[in-house]
């Protein structure tokens, strides 16, 4: 193991564990995270996020782009927990838990915002190099600890990508409603799927 990848200081663990979340689920939450629904204990290397409404225009550009005939009305998650094993990250998974899964789905009503407007989806996917320039380029380290030498961007974005190729992920407790209402005033229709794991 190069001894560029250990041991990683908590500043730099922090900042990329912030980054990323950010990076790639800032935009379908409704609200910035605040600090009650945050947990973060870098030593385990756990991450916790409770309590959070989803952002539904950015999950209907997602689900719009894969041509769904549904659009979300709903959508909260009771809590996401990932776990980072940083003793093992090259050869460990990493675990993400997504608790209390609900979402409340109708027809698409309409056209969408179409393909000219999905630009902030397609702007979080980026390649393993970018992600590794931004992630190291945003924020500055605490002053209270000195810069880490690294060897090279090219063995960080490795390690990203080879991270990003091992997750799994388990849904628990998941609800899903589909609703269509007759715009006529008539009563509409509903079905809910429930599913523990």
């Amino acid at each position: 193991m190069s001894r560029w990848l250990w041991p990683w200081s908590n500043c730099v663990k922090e900042r990329v564990c912030r980054y990323l979340l950010h990076h790639y689920l800032g935009h379908f939450f409704q609200e910035h995270l605040s600090l009650d629904q945050l947990s973060l204990d870098l030593y385990k290397g756990s991450v916790a996020l409770r309590d959070i409404h989803l952002e539904i225009w950015s999950v209907n550009e997602v689900l719009e782009s894969i041509d769904s005939p549904l659009e979300l009305v709903e959508g909260f998650v009771g809590s996401i927990e990932v776990a980072v094993p940083w003793a093992a990250l090259l050869t460990d998974h990493c675990t993400v838990h997504v608790s209390g899964l609900q979402l409340t789905l109708q027809p698409r009503q309409g056209p969408g915002p179409g393909a000219a407007d999905s630009q902030s989806w397609a702007s979080c996917m980026t390649t393993s190099l970018q992600l590794a320039q931004e992630c190291l380029r945003d924020g500055l380290p605490e002053p209270s600890e000195p810069p880490q030498p690294l060897e090279g961007l090219e063995m960080f974005a490795q390690t990203i990508e080879t991270v990003l190729r091992r997750i799994k992920v388990t849904f628990l407790d998941t609800v899903v409603r589909v609703e269509h209402s007759p715009g006529d005033g008539e009563h509409g229709v509903a079905v809910e799927v429930h599913v523990q794991r």
